[in-house]
């Protein structure tokens, strides 16, 4: 072949040029077009096209597996898979639906019951998977307390891991209560009256528990009734143990604190949603030894933690961080013994480990 002919062969680049792609969310709305698929944004999961449907409001009280759960409609148990629409959708969170979750349930084509739609969420409790993108792990959702347990000894009383679950709780808007279990190990009660008076004085609901003489027991009760709660904390406190004290037909699994780290073992496996007999809910979640907040939430830090809410709007600076400004609120408070500084260094220690 002579060269010039080679030269008029046109090759083809495999590229396509001068090609304009239709607007996505134009796309996503032509149900009958699937050679347009795309990824779609979760707010957009609420349309449905197919027809027939006998929805049916629920709550999922149980997940098997990540696209199969336990709904409870009017009191009744269906075991629902997830519909393949929801799938297709865009999520910030590991999984699609949490315990907790409110959903619409289609029963027409029972037993095969669909979940179709996950309803908006009041709260939600998040804790934060590791590496850089930190992804949403949903522990529990619409939830009205979060009962934030400790224990005074096996294992030890940490405020500061107390302190990481206040924050928590405020961000997602969820009413904290603080319960310290074990407290037939006190030895000085003075020494639990200086580690619980800050949490006292900010006005947070605090309550001494023991199962082995029944302290505080009936008064933890009575919080409970009527509301959906979620238990969590450090591992090895005892949670499980509080639980069936008060409900003793759950019969959760208990095990014992090591007597070498003194850290818990993990007795509860998955997160379940159970009924109290005098009425509410519990949302048990497995034990979670540490528990992470969000790079993103480092600004809110300086407003949510412990007791700031009282000074941070005094402060010079809108953004300020309470750790070097002039005219910081919570730095003057600092000074005038209004804040303890086992505290502060609590909140520094949180506030500088958020990048």
């Amino acid at each position: 072949m002579k060269q010039k002919d080679k030269k008029q062969i046109k090759r083809n680049s495999g590229r396509m040029l001068n090609f304009v792609l239709p607007d996505p969310d134009i796309l996503d709305d032509i149900k009958d077009a699937p050679q347009y698929k795309t990824a779609r944004t979760k707010e957009k999961s609420k349309h449905s096209f197919k027809l027939g449907m006998d929805l049916a409001e629920g709550r999922i009280t149980e997940i098997k597996s990540n696209y199969l759960y336990l709904v409870e409609v009017n009191g009744e148990m269906h075991t629902a898979s997830m519909s393949g629409r929801l799938k297709q959708f865009l999520y910030q969170s590991h999984a699609l639906a949490a315990v907790g979750d409110r959903v619409s349930l289609d029963l027409s084509n029972a037993p095969d019951y669909r979940v179709e739609h996950i309803l908006p969420r009041t709260n939600s409790l998040i804790r934060y998977g590791g590496g850089s993108f930190q992804k949403e792990i949903i522990l529990a959702a619409n939830i009205d307390q979060v009962i934030i347990t400790s224990s005074w000894r096996m294992p030890m009383f940490k405020p500061g891991l107390i302190d990481r679950y206040l924050c928590i709780a405020a961000i997602h808007g969820i009413a904290p209560i603080i319960v310290i279990n074990k407290i037939d190990l006190l030895e000085d009660s003075e020494e639990l009256e200086e580690a619980t008076a800050y949490y006292r004085y900010i006005g947070i609901p605090l309550l001494c528990t023991s199962i082995i003489d029944g302290t505080g027991m009936l008064e933890l009760r009575n919080m409970l009734c009527n509301k959906d709660s979620v238990f969590t904390g450090h591992s090895g406190t005892g949670k499980s143990s509080l639980i069936n004290y008060l409900e003793p037909s759950l019969t959760l699994a208990t095990a014992e604190v090591s007597d070498f780290n003194e850290k818990g073992k993990h007795t509860t496996t998955q997160a379940i949603l159970l009924p109290w007999s005098f009425g509410g809910h519990l949302l048990d979640t497995p034990g979670i030894k540490t528990i992470s907040l969000h790079g993103d939430q480092k600004e809110l830090i300086p407003k949510v933690f412990p007791g700031f809410d009282r000074f941070h709007h005094d402060c010079r600076f809108r953004d300020c961080s309470h750790t070097h400004e002039e005219d910081c609120a919570v730095l003057k408070a600092l000074e005038d013994d209004l804040i303890p500084i086992e505290r502060y260094d609590s909140y520094l220690n949180i506030y500088e480990g958020l990048k």
